[in-house]
């Protein structure tokens, strides 16, 4: 069973050495903000995420409620087995997961809300458990409308064979004012 949390402020909710690429790129996508509006994708340099990179990426959420990702560091290939550019990011979920993450990326797009996920792998098969830490927060596209997301996706554990999918244990929903 998930847990539900709702904290004032989640980058405040867990310790910054417990994932510090979600803590750096939420301190990153926190100084692209003008005043209380959302970043835009433009303002994105991929070389000042330089070493978040393979933990980094970017959906787009579509017309048909699907959340497809546009980028996709090297944790997806090592997790999945294979490029995931393009793919719907709820591969990477136990298919009875699948339609909560669409309704969770569908919140943070229109919401708007930063949300930070507890995930788990189980183990079997001779893998041992996986567990990881997912970080999501909307962007305006180049339109200025609140169609995409940024996050990153920290894992501990040995991977493995893959593909690997996840369950949410934990969800941590911070609403933004916007404006």
């Amino acid at each position: 069973m998930m847990t539900v949390i709702r904290p004032e402020r989640i980058w405040q909710a867990l310790p910054a050495t417990a994932a510090p690429v979600s803590a750096r790129l939420r301190g990153h996508w926190e100084g692209l903000r003008p005043g209380n509006a959302l970043p835009r994708r433009d303002q994105f340099d991929p070389r000042a995420l330089g070493p978040l990179l393979g933990s980094v990426f970017l959906i787009d959420w579509t017309d048909r409620g699907a959340a497809r990702l546009r980028i996709a560091g090297q944790v997806f290939t090592r997790l999945y087995g294979m490029e995931l550019h393009g793919a719907p990011l709820a591969l990477l979920f136990e298919p009875s997961e699948r339609a909560e993450i669409g309704r969770m990326v569908q919140e943070v797009c229109e919401g708007p809300v930063a949300m930070d996920l507890g995930l788990r792998s189980e183990g079997g098969g001779g893998r041992a458990p996986v567990t990881g830490r997912m970080m999501l927060l909307p962007l305006l596209d180049g339109c200025g409308e609140r169609r995409l997301a940024i996050g990153s996706l920290e894992v501990s554990g040995e991977i493995g064979r893959a593909p690997r999918r996840f369950r949410v244990e934990r969800c941590l929903r911070t609403p933004l004012s916007v404006a």
